[in-house]
């Protein structure tokens, strides 16, 4: 029930929210707390520079790496942003539905991220296909990053 209801809320809301992980240490291990999901997905972010957007249309993604680290870009307010996630500062980003996003990884292994997916209605599979960063976009994306010779915009 209240997973639905926040799954509600979530819906109404536009904006990306960055939330602290809070935690306690139970003899060697750090144990997080959770947050509500209706699932809960592991995903392997390989090495890339690729220039690519995702934008689910019914799912709030709830995003942390727990290995390696990623720069979580995301379209908002017709303007790009740069989330830089880290294993070593774990935090949590929420995506509202409606929102382009994507990752970058420019270590020298996958990083690993867990997302705690809120449903607000079933899933489209045009919602897990990349597209390419609009070329009105090139130069906001190229300016986040630094370089642009380093992106690959096929």
């Amino acid at each position: 029930m209240l997973s639905s209801l926040v799954a509600k809320v979530m819906a109404l809301s536009r904006s990306v929210e960055i939330l602290p992980s809070p935690g306690a240490s139970a003899g060697l291990a750090f144990l997080r707390e959770p947050l509500s999901s209706d699932e809960t997905q592991i995903a392997e972010v390989a090495t890339c520079t690729r220039a690519e957007l995702f934008c689910h249309r019914h799912q709030t993604d709830q995003l942390m790496v727990l290995r390696g680290g990623i720069d979580l870009i995301v379209l908002q307010n017709r303007r790009l942003r740069r989330i830089t996630l880290r294993e070593d500062e774990p935090t949590w980003v929420r995506i509202p539905p409606g929102v382009p996003h994507g990752a970058i990884n420019r270590g020298t292994a996958p990083a690993i991220v867990v997302n705690a997916v809120l449903r607000h209605r079933p899933s489209d599979q045009r919602d897990y296909q990349s597209r390419p960063v609009p070329a009105a976009l090139a130069a906001a994306w190229a300016q986040l990053h630094g370089d642009l010779g380093e992106l690959d915009w096929g």
